[in-house]
């Protein structure tokens, strides 16, 4: 009986010490007493499962001088894991809110962080999507802040030293005879996709593109797509992740943002001739920052329990 205890006594021990070990990383990963001259992003894990949906991506971004992007929002249900990341961060102000589609995984935390934070800019396509409760409220939230319009071809600055060039959406966005019936991959393809360079470094975040999308892309940018990060598109869905995508972005670090492995194999090929493969179901919220030099240090805030990859 004694020994019974004593072995209950230890696992518990190993138990705290583990939670607090997590705790103490997620508090590194949102320190950002180091930020100052750095590209920093943040990738948020958004919990698990919520309302039959995914909780979708968020992510948070400082400039080398201090600007702060939120890039999408996640699912309502999630919007708590956003708050708290953006809290502590001490973030009252968010200079850049960017949609990268309206799909509710994406806005959803909008008309939150709309009511709860200074907001500077709004970023988004013209891409519109009446029909979802979650596009109108986050539109009906937006109403007197500036609200900016992208598509392919244009560019703007995160601060004053990070460049954006915007690959997607067209210019023009031709709808389906019954949109948005039917439309998920519709949608998902009107993605923003932006690549962010700083000095020698660039990344590229570009929402739920699926294959198709991507093909076309590549076929319209080719070599300007080339980025040494990538988040995954479609939380790493094999809907997405194509071979023409990877060869023409070819990263040599992939960020994966689910709930899930979506897709195994499609994971694995993020680790393929070297490259680094993080992902938020593993390793929680992940932060990656880079003075500009094409070098990048990551932490993240769990220890990985899988060798998957």
């Amino acid at each position: 009986m004694r020994k019974r205890i004593c072995t209950l006594l230890l696992l518990l021990t190993l138990c705290l010490a583990h939670a607090v070990a997590e705790e103490t990383r997620y508090a590194q990963v949102f320190d950002r007493s180091q930020d100052g001259g750095k590209l920093t992003i943040r990738f948020l894990w958004l919990g698990e499962q919520v309302a039959d949906d995914k909780p979708g991506d968020c992510m948070i971004l400082t400039s080398p001088e201090g600007k702060v992007m939120v890039l999408d929002a996640g699912h309502p249900a999630a919007t708590q894991y956003v708050t708290d990341a953006l809290d502590a961060l001490g973030i009252t102000k968010i200079d850049y809110l960017v949609a990268s589609h309206p799909h509710i995984d994406h806005v959803g935390g909008f008309p939150t962080l709309m009511d709860r934070y200074e907001i500077g800019t709004l970023y988004t396509s013209a891409l519109t999507y009446e029909t979802s409760s979650y596009y109108r409220a986050y539109v009906e939230a937006a109403e007197g802040i500036e609200h900016v319009l992208l598509h392919d071809g244009d560019t703007l600055m995160f601060g004053e030293e990070v460049r954006i060039d915007v690959f997607n959406p067209p210019e023009t966005i031709d709808y389906p005879k019954d949109y948005p019936n039917g439309a998920t991959q519709f949608i998902n393809n009107q993605s923003l996709a932006l690549k962010f360079t700083y000095g020698e470094s660039t990344v590229m975040l570009a929402g739920d593109l699926y294959s198709g999308a991507e093909r076309s892309i590549v076929e319209r940018w080719g070599d300007a797509l080339d980025c040494d990060i990538m988040k995954a598109n479609h939380h790493g869905s094999n809907t997405s992740s194509s071979s023409v995508w990877r060869n023409a972005v070819s990263p040599q670090i992939t960020f994966i943002t689910s709930d899930t492995i979506e897709d195994l194999s499609t994971a694995k090929k993020f680790t393929r001739d070297g490259q680094q493969m993080y992902h938020t179901l593993l390793d929680g919220c992940v932060r990656v920052s880079t003075p500009g030099d094409g070098t990048y240090d990551v932490l993240t805030e769990k220890d990985r329990p899988s060798t998957l990859f």
